[in-house]
């Protein structure tokens, strides 16, 4: 089995979810769409892999604002509703959930502040766990017209389902390494990059763990199935 996996920046990963895909004898197949020497100049030329044969679709995070980086965002939100209408499951996490709610029809709206850290969110029903998870946006997702919502929060939608298509807000696949690299990058004036590595650290690894395989497993539940 193979996975499409959309890093948009040099320093994305899969964290948490690396091990749970390889468990699920997935092969991630990277496609990163803006390379290190292009970090201070994010709007590259973007070609996405055929979905079509794909056993998933994962789609990661970004840093840039949307404006930076129109071209290629709507290019992928093409590329995602594509995915999405061959019934291949995806996987949208922040950023990318963002461009799939508007490859179905919903949107992002934007938040009065930068949202950075460990937030707890509000199940719907219990199948997304109530966190806290990591979190590192500035906009929100708009979950798109029809779609299951499964967590909500303070700052609005975390959490959707439509067909076999889920996105989360959320980070899932959070671990300390993971920020590091993200830290390599630079750390945005005001941020504690301390206290929110001590916070990361804090957690338990095994929970964190086990709450990255219920998400996966909400994408890859059987077609027709219900999100559980």
């Amino acid at each position: 089995m193979r996975a499409i996996v959309i890093g948009h920046d040099h320093v994305a990963g899969l964290g948490l979810l690396g091990p749970a895909l390889e468990r699920r004898d997935i092969r991630p197949e990277w496609t990163t769409v803006v390379p290190a020497d292009r970090y201070d100049d994010p709007d590259v030329d973007l070609v996405l892999p055929d979905p079509a044969g794909a056993d998933l679709v994962v789609t990661l995070g970004a840093p840039w604002p949307r404006e930076r980086i129109e071209g290629w965002a709507a290019r992928e939100v093409a590329f995602l509703r594509t995915a999405h209408d061959a019934g291949v499951p995806v996987l949208a996490i922040c950023f990318g959930a963002q461009l799939l709610a508007e490859a179905l029809g919903g949107g992002r709206t934007a938040l009065p502040a930068a949202r950075v850290g460990w937030h707890p969110v509000v199940p719907s029903d219990g199948r997304v766990p109530a966190g806290p998870w990591f979190c590192w946006n500035a906009e929100q997702l708009v979950a798109p017209p029809g779609a299951e919502l499964l967590a909500t929060s303070a700052a609005g939608h975390e959490a959707f389902a439509a067909g076999r298509s889920v996105g989360v807000q959320f980070h899932p696949e959070m671990t300390v390494p993971l920020l590091e690299r993200w830290f390599t990058t630079g750390v945005p004036a005001g941020l504690d990059a301390r206290a929110l590595r001590a916070a990361t650290a804090a957690q338990d690894p095994r929970r964190l763990a086990a709450r990255a395989e219920r998400v996966l497993a909400l994408a890859l539940r059987p077609p027709g199935s219900a999100p559980g």
